[in-house]
């Protein structure tokens, strides 16, 4: 009888701890982002994004002889905000890698400038003049990750304020047509 009560009491903690554990829905698509809702799994907006170079003002230098001037770079996504919006300042994505790297290098999350004149977001990417040329520092939004089901990443991100933002899988770097985002908004 004392082992049948052991027994039972070691079944019925396995269950209640295996009870415990949250159950997520797994996506449908490789890289392709999913916000975890109580409803289910919400996709993001995905937009391509292209580049434009707009020219600064050029100022001529008398006592030089030289017409200064430079250029500033953005990366530009169609409309002010994005179709995916969300209430909460804490969000958690899940997504299934085509290869499993080190999420901290491969994925970037970036807030956007709403432009309304434009009706367009943008991220400045660099600048240069006649003497030199910069890279911005793009910033990022830190974020934590946890593999599930060994198969796929959850993402969380805490505290963000209201805004529009995207994330990339790989690099800016990347050439405008494989530069796509996968954008979100914050109300």
């Amino acid at each position: 009888m004392k082992k049948f009560t052991i027994l039972t009491i070691i079944l019925f903690t396995s269950i209640f701890s295996y009870s415990q554990e949250e159950v997520i829905p797994v996506p449908d698509y490789v890289n392709t982002l999913y916000v975890i809702t109580p409803d289910g799994l919400k996709p993001l907006e995905k937009q391509e994004a292209s580049t434009k170079t707009k020219l600064k003002a050029a100022t001529f230098i008398p006592y030089a002889g030289l017409l200064a001037g430079g250029t500033r770079s953005s990366v530009v996504l169609q409309g002010m905000k994005s179709t995916a919006r969300f209430n909460s300042t804490d969000i958690r994505f899940i997504y299934e890698p085509s290869v499993m790297v080190d999420p901290e290098q491969n994925i970037k999350v970036i807030p956007m400038v709403s432009n309304e004149f434009k009706e367009q977001r943008e991220v400045q990417t660099g600048t240069s003049s006649n003497f030199r040329a910069k890279g911005n520092e793009i910033p990022k939004i830190p974020f934590t990750f946890k593999k599930y089901k060994e198969k796929y990443i959850i993402i969380e991100l805490k505290g963000l304020p209201q805004g529009e933002y995207g994330i990339i899988l790989g690099s800016m770097a990347q050439t405008n047509a494989e530069l796509k985002f996968q954008l979100f908004g914050i109300d």
